[in-house]
C-alpha cells in the first residue's frame, strides 16, 4: 500500500472532492484519480460510491478512514517525536513538567538549584503529561513531573506529592464568604472544570454527594480555569498551588470538604542511567513538596 495513496485518501474524506484533495497535493486530478484506483485496487476495497461528479465513501470507506485515521496520528506522533528529540539535544538536565507546576513550583526551585550549581545547564519543558509519558518512554528528558502514570517497562513512576484540592469562587460571590465548601453547596452553579485526570477524581466526589456539576467551561489546565474564576466565569475545585498564586487577583480560596489530593507523579526514564545532579533535583523537588506540605502519603 503506498503511503501517498493513502494521504490522498484522508484529503478526499476531509474536502468531500477530488478535485481539492489533488490540489491539497499538487497533482493533477487525472493523477489524483489513477491514485485513488490504484488505492482501491491494492486494499480491495470499493471506498467511494461515484454519483456524478461526487464521491461518496461507502460504508467500507469509512471504516477503512477511522483506521487510517488511528495510523496517521501514529505518524504525526512519530514526526512531533522526531522534531522533539532534535531540539531537546542540550543542557545538562532535560526537564518536563507539567503546566499545573511549570509556572508555579518550578521557577523559584529551579532558579536555586542553579545557583547551587552555577555550571548547570536546564532545559524546562511544560506540555500535557501525555507528552511528557510518550518523553520519558523515548528518553527524552531526565526526569518529568505528571499527574498519572505510565506502566511501560522503560520509565520508572512514582507518587512524590499530593497537592490538596481548594474551592475557588470569584471575589464578591454569594460564596466567597464561606469558611469551606462542600459538594451542596456548588448545586445549580456556573462550574469551571479543568484537565481530565483532575476532572474524573472531582466528579467522582460530586457524584457520591448526590450533586450534578453544571459544567459551562472546560479548560485545559489548572491556571486557565483559576483565570476564569476569577474572571466570575464560575467557580471550581482546583489543587491549592495555583488557586494561591490567582488568590486575592480577583478570586477567593477556600478549603474543600470531603478533602480530595492530585497526585504529582514522578517519571525517571530507565534507558538513561541515573545523574547525581537529576539525583539533587529530585530531593529538591521533594523538598520543596515537603515544606509546603504537600507529603506523598497525605
Amino acid at each position: 500500500m503506498n503511503l501517498r495513496h493513502v494521504e490522498l485518501f484522508r484529503y478526499i474524506m476531509k474536502f468531500g472532492t477530488l478535485t481539492q484533495a489533488a490540489e491539497m497535493m499538487a497533482i493533477s486530478q487525472p493523477a489524483a484519480s489513477k491514485m485513488l484506483f490504484q488505492l482501491e485496487r491494492s486494499t480491495g476495497i470499493a471506498l467511494f460510491e461515484r454519483t456524478k461528479s461526487r464521491l461518496r465513501p461507502t460504508r467500507d470507506g469509512e471504516l477503512f478512514f477511522a483506521e487510517v485515521q488511528r495510523t496517521w496520528e501514529s505518524i504525526e506522533r512519530l514526526e512531533r517525536m522526531s522534531k522533539d528529540i532534535s531540539k531537546m539535544r542540550f543542557g545538562r538536565l532535560n526537564l518536563g513538567i507539567k503546566p499545573a507546576l511549570a509556572g508555579t513550583l518550578a521557577p523559584p526551585l529551579i532558579a536555586r538549584f542553579c545557583r547551587k550549581h552555577e555550571n548547570t545547564t536546564i532545559s524546562l519543558h511544560s506540555r500535557s503529561s501525555e507528552r511528557i509519558i510518550e518523553w520519558a518512554i523515548a528518553g527524552q528528558i531526565d526526569l518529568g513531573l505528571t499527574n498519572t502514570s505510565t506502566p511501560h517497562p522503560n520509565v520508572a513512576c512514582r507518587v512524590i506529592a499530593r497537592t490538596p484540592g481548594v474551592a475557588v469562587v470569584p471575589e464578591g460571590h454569594r460564596l466567597a464568604g464561606r469558611r469551606e465548601l462542600r459538594p451542596e453547596d456548588f448545586d445549580g452553579e456556573d462550574y469551571v472544570s479543568i484537565g481530565a485526570v483532575e476532572r474524573s477524581a472531582i466528579v467522582e466526589t460530586f457524584e457520591a454527594a448526590g450533586v450534578q456539576l453544571r459544567i459551562m467551561i472546560e479548560a485545559p489546565m489548572a491556571h486557565i480555569t483559576c483565570s476564569l474564576v476569577a474572571s466570575g466565569a464560575g467557580i471550581a475545585v482546583v489543587d491549592e498551588i495555583n488557586a494561591r498564586v490567582f488568590a486575592g487577583r480577583g478570586l477567593v480560596m477556600k478549603p474543600f470538604l470531603p478533602k480530595i489530593s492530585f497526585p504529582v507523579w514522578h517519571l525517571r526514564p530507565l534507558s538513561l542511567s541515573s545523574s547525581p545532579l537529576e539525583e539533587a533535583l529530585t530531593r529538591d523537588i521533594e523538598d520543596e513538596f515537603e515544606r509546603l506540605g504537600y507529603r506523598a502519603d497525605a
